[in-house]
């Protein structure tokens, strides 16, 4: 039996399917390729984002908590102690009044005021010396209620007994008065009025040891 030759047309159609084949393999490998590359770029932009994201967040996080324990200013410290209010227009005139006051004070303890011994008659036995009164200045306890706060200013007071022991000035005047014995007057005195009429005046006061 002969053998047939091989057809021309069919090395035709064999080549055209080849060249076919090899065609769409090129397409599909293209578009995969681009598929594969957007998703790349959409993970790559997915993972930005989130990343701009946290770090915002750490950075608000980072914020609040430097909020949170910010010190606390002087404007809620002074919130927080009560004190006579002065009007901002006497201000330099209540600086004025308590550095005038600064060094009134003596520095020293103030004489105790005893009454004097009974005199002994030269023919009679020794009588037993009566109870001394001690004060120190012009203070008695009578005296030191007589001071009436809200009223009673600083020129007043040292008017009457005399310059504090010492006196510490800040906002506000603290004069003690200090006797040798340890009795102890402290009034707290505190600018009031306009800058026209500024006025130290007693709002505290306490005493320890006065009869």
């Amino acid at each position: 039996m002969q053998r047939k030759p091989f057809k021309q047309s069919h090395r035709l159609r064999y080549l055209l399917v080849g060249l076919l084949i090899v065609a769409v393999i090129i397409v599909v490998t293209v578009i995969l390729g681009q598929h594969g590359g957007k998703k790349t770029s959409e993970t790559s932009q997915s993972t930005s984002q989130s990343s701009q994201s946290q770090n915002k967040s750490n950075s608000t996080s980072s914020n609040n908590a430097t909020s949170s324990n910010a010190p606390v200013s002087s404007t809620d410290e002074a919130s927080s102690v009560v004190v006579p209010s002065v009007p901002s227009a006497a201000s330099s005139a209540a600086s004025e009044a308590i550095h005038a006051v600064v060094n009134d004070g003596t520095q020293t303890p103030i004489a105790d005021n005893q009454a004097p011994a009974p005199q002994v008659a030269a023919s009679s036995s020794v009588a037993t010396p009566a109870p001394k009164a001690v004060t120190f200045g012009h203070w008695t306890l009578a005296n030191f209620n007589t001071v009436k706060l809200g009223s009673a200013t600083y020129n007043q007071v040292k008017a009457s007994y005399g310059n504090p022991t010492n006196l510490v000035a800040s906002d506000t005047v603290t004069a003690n008065w200090i006797s040798m014995s340890g009795a102890k007057v402290t009034i707290v005195f505190t600018p009031t009025g306009d800058n026209k009429n500024l006025q130290l005046v007693a709002n505290y006061k306490v005493q320890s040891g006065l009869q």
